[in-house]
């Protein structure tokens, strides 16, 4: 990265500091010789792993501890009333959102790759990423998660690859000029951003129009409105899907193992590639595998080599995570937020070997449960109990037309059991105490409920061992 647009900026300020994207652009600014500060609202690990590194952070916002710097980046939870903020604007500091920064690292880079989708990009993040590691491009990676292989979310690279994860909301991926872009679906969410499913998918077109006009867009076919948004864009599209050997990519021959996980014929138009294996769980990690073959092949990847790698890595973490097995019990943490997420995360689990399986939830934004509550109701016909927390908000009014209790009835009414529960003690007891061998425990939806995950296990084990 030259990164031309830091000409003479020797230090920036990061508000809020602690988000996935945040840390990682904190960190390749810092990498390259920048001095970086940051501060957020609570301490994280996050937060530990910068101040190992030498960036100075702290919490809360406190202007006073800002220094002088020459660029304030700040994240879309950051308002204009936020006290750091307010202090760049008296003091003629320039101010730039998170989105916008990572828009201008990114144009420096000859061939980027932005990945986008209602569903699953930070799991196909993860996947590209590791691929253009294991196949030697040594790309600069911004992921919108943790990756095991990083160690973390992100990684200088010194070549022309760049890749990150491209996010709807707010707009942000509106700031992207990616060479590759590509979209895994489009489904209504963030309800309080759009609004509407239509001004969501106008909002993808003009992400896809935002693509070099000598590049491409990867689009899945399957996806209807996905197809419509392609069949729009100016730049080359390639389509991928499954079971249709007229697409650039396919899937044939789909089998998937007892653990959840696929392996198919790779087809490109007519011709047989290879036999691909996945090491991540589910149908839906046939077609984001897909999408990461397409941008290796127009990257010029031999595809059967690129392809093998498919069964060494596993996702993200908090997709389909598994946090630890004892007394027979499998615990596994994952960020399905979205009714589809969780039907499609739940779908893979039912068909794991398994005795019972557990889904605990945790719900974000009132919008999105008020706007899509009867699909909510629904999606946990997988599961043989729910059991359901508040709704988490860090972003909203309280909506009291919706709740955890009510939610956790319309699901009962749905046909699955289920039973709401106020406070993570309370739902991590209701485990401890109803799980048996064999079961599986899916912990959904907000970062907060995922803390029950490892005290569960610890629980389990004392129980397995008698004490």
């Amino acid at each position: 990265m030259k990164a031309e647009f830091l000409k003479g900026i020797n230090h920036v300020h990061f508000i809020g500091i602690n988000g996935s994207s945040m840390s990682g652009l904190a960190i390749l600014l810092f990498e390259k010789g920048i001095k970086v500060t940051g501060s957020d609202i609570e301490h994280t690990h996050t937060m530990d792993k910068l101040i190992s590194m030498g960036i100075e952070v702290y919490v809360p916002h406190d202007s006073k501890k800002m220094g002088k710097p020459d660029l304030v980046v700040y994240t879309a939870a950051v308002h204009s009333d936020n006290a750091e903020y307010i202090f760049a604007e008296k003091n003629n500091i320039p101010l730039m959102d998170r989105a916008l920064l990572l828009g201008k690292i990114m144009d420096e880079f000859k061939y980027s790759i932005a990945i986008s989708g209602a569903h699953g990009k930070t799991t196909t993040t993860t996947l590209a990423a590791y691929l253009l590691e294991q196949m030697n491009f040594d790309a600069t990676i911004h992921d919108g998660g943790e990756a095991p292989f990083l160690n973390g979310n992100v990684k200088s690279g010194n070549s022309d690859y760049f890749i990150t994860e491209a996010c709807e909301f707010n707009g942000s991926f509106l700031k992207l000029n990616p060479y590759i872009s590509v979209i895994l679906n489009i489904d209504f969410d963030h309800v309080d951003w759009f609004k509407t499913f239509d001004n969501m998918k106008k909002s993808f077109l003009e992400f896809a129009n935002r693509t070099d006009k000598d590049g491409y867009l990867v689009a899945c076919y399957d996806d209807v409105p996905t197809r419509e948004v392609a069949s729009q864009v100016k730049c080359n599209v390639v389509y991928y899907g499954l079971n249709n050997k007229a697409l650039n990519y396919t899937a044939i021959d789909i089998v998937i193992n007892s653990d959840g996980k696929a392996s198919y014929d790779l087809y490109t138009k007519d011709i047989k590639v290879c036999r691909v294996s996945l090491g991540a769980e589910g149908m839906h990690n046939v077609l984001n595998s897909l999408a990461v073959i397409a941008v290796m092949d127009i990257l010029g990847a031999d595809l059967n080599k690129a392809s093998s790698h498919l069964s060494y890595i596993h996702g993200a973490k908090r997709r389909f995570d598994l946090q630890g097995e004892a007394d027979g019990v499998k615990v596994y943490s994952d960020y399905a937020h979205h009714p589809t997420e969780i039907a499609v995360t739940l779908d893979t689990a039912s068909k794991m070997k398994h005795r019972k399986l557990y889904a605990a939830f945790e719900a974000h934004t009132f919008s999105r449960v008020r706007v899509l509550f009867s699909e909510f109701a629904k999606c946990f016909a997988k599961a043989d109990i729910a059991i359901i927390a508040d709704i988490y908000n860090d972003r909203e009014s309280a909506d009291f037309e919706v709740s955890g209790k009510k939610l956790a009835e319309a699901i009962q009414k749905n046909g699955t059991d289920s039973i709401y529960l106020p406070s993570y003690k309370a739902i991590e007891d209701y485990l401890y105490e109803h799980v048996q061998p064999g079961d599986v425990v899916m912990v959904l939806g907000s970062k907060y409920l995922e803390t029950i995950c490892m005290p569960l296990v610890e629980r389990l084990k004392d129980r397995e061992s008698g004490k």
